[in-house]
């Protein structure tokens, strides 16, 4: 039965009053309660159990040190403890469009375009890679931690109440599946290393829509608990390795990584056949150093997202051919051309009508956090008079120039259109420049 009865009221650490509203949920850990403070509408975590009270100055401590991005739901008040012992957080409300990870996984909610899936495996790995920077580990990542706007790809992250120094652990050992093998096994406890590969995982599930490790080798037999541990900590292997053919997808079962895997560019597959080499799985952690590292994660992520663009054939958004001159579509499977394309700082990036410049395409010195990945500074729009007649809008702040075949250079400002005409270039501030091929 829940702990706390509606109206009920209550005192945080800093005397600020309280009064819960009704039940949202239940997990593991604890209740899930609406609750009215500082005049709107929050949520509040109440524990099942009476946790440490090395847990409970961890949890005090985690509101002093603030979010470390606004993806996380993070702890903003700690409650004082009742009579029993037992204490609560308050955080933000998950808004109603925000979905379940897990629902996603099992194909009861879909994304509304493949540019919100690199979307939200952007915001995730830039919030660890933030995490991480401040000196924390998450330790528990796993597909509950999540909650995903399936419209935009734009990600809410829960359960940060067993954040904690990097190095230190509450006692938090990870959840099945997504833990690494060397933690699972004993030999190491929860921290930065493991949270990598957990990402890792995550970021698999996210594109390919199926386990890394799930298999041919998983035998659904009398002794699931130990098909569980061998499958996923003791010989751990990736479906896709590329020396070892024995846990590729099994057919009719593990439908969705066969059909994605071949139409992904290489440089992604090849982060993942790293990221899940055997070397990096040991069960007693050597080598678990040299896991991928967020900043790494990002780099592919954002290159995939300028390699979107739209099939002519049908519509769909599909992998710009970088590669070759001719690809395939990933939808419909017919051949696709290479599009008009802006070169700048040294990437090609594909121009169509509704693809977006971000500040990080024109900037070599932006950093890729959760904020600036969202930061966009151009659009692609389309003539109203005449569709084949496209342009570059200009949404940012900063002075454009586009220099014409001919040498003639025109300021463009913010809401300005520059034409995609082939061999036109565009200076951005003193940012960059680049050219229209």
């Amino acid at each position: 039965m829940p702990s706390l009865r509606r109206g009920a009221t209550l005192r945080t650490l800093d005397g600020e009053g309280l009064q819960v509203v009704d039940l949202l949920g239940e997990g593991g850990q604890g209740f899930i309660y609406r609750i009215r403070f500082r005049e709107e509408y929050y949520a509040l975590k109440w524990y099942k159990k009476v946790e440490s009270d090395r847990f409970y100055e961890n949890l005090k401590e985690n509101v002093r040190r603030g979010s470390p991005a606004e993806t996380f739901l993070w702890p903003l008040a700690v409650t004082e403890k009742d009579s029993r012992g037992g204490f609560g957080y308050v955080m933000r409300m998950k808004p109603e469009a925000y979905k379940d990870f897990s629902l996603f996984i099992l194909n009861r909610v879909r994304f509304s375009s493949f540019s919100a899936v690199v979307n939200a495996a952007l915001q995730i790995t830039a919030s660890f890679k933030t995490l991480h920077n401040r000196g924390l580990s998450y330790q528990d990542l796993n597909d509950g931690n999540f909650f995903i706007n399936p419209d935009t790809g734009d990600v809410l992250i829960c359960d940060n109440d067993n954040v904690a120094h990097d190095g230190e652990n509450l006692g938090i050992q990870g959840k099945p599946r997504y833990v690494a093998p060397e933690v699972v096994m004993g030999r190491h406890k929860p921290d930065t290393f493991s949270d990598r590969f957990s990402l890792a995982v995550i970021l698999f599930l996210l594109l390919f829509r199926n386990h890394p490790l799930a298999g041919m080798r998983d035998e659904d037999g009398d002794d699931p608990d130990g098909n569980e541990l061998n499958l996923y900590c003791r010989n751990p292997l990736f479906i896709f390795d590329p020396e070892d053919d024995s846990n590729r997808p099994k057919s009719g079962i593990h439908v969705n990584a066969p059909k994605f895997w071949p139409v992904f560019p290489s440089y992604i597959r090849q982060l993942f056949q790293r990221a899940f080499h055997k070397d990096l799985m040991r069960s007693d952690g050597a080598n678990r150093e040299e896991r991928i590292i967020e900043r790494e994660w990002l780099k592919a992520l954002v290159q995939l997202r300028r390699d979107l663009f739209f099939c002519p054939a049908c519509g769909e958004l599909t992998f710009y051919p970088r590669e070759e001159d001719e690809a395939v579509c990933m939808n419909c499977r017919q051949p696709v051309e290479r599009p008009a394309i802006l070169e700048v700082l040294g990437q090609q990036i594909p121009l169509q009508p509704g693809l977006r410049l971000y500040r990080y395409d024109i900037d070599s010195t932006s950093d890729l956090t959760v904020e600036n990945i969202k930061e966009e500074i151009g659009l692609v729009v389309q003539n109203q008079k005449d569709s084949r007649i496209w342009g570059l809008k200009n949404l940012s702040d900063l002075p454009w120039y586009r220099r014409s075949p001919g040498g003639k250079e025109e300021l463009r400002r913010q809401g300005e259109v520059i034409p995609v005409i082939r061999s036109n270039s565009i200076k951005f501030g003193t940012l960059s420049e680049g050219t229209i091929r």
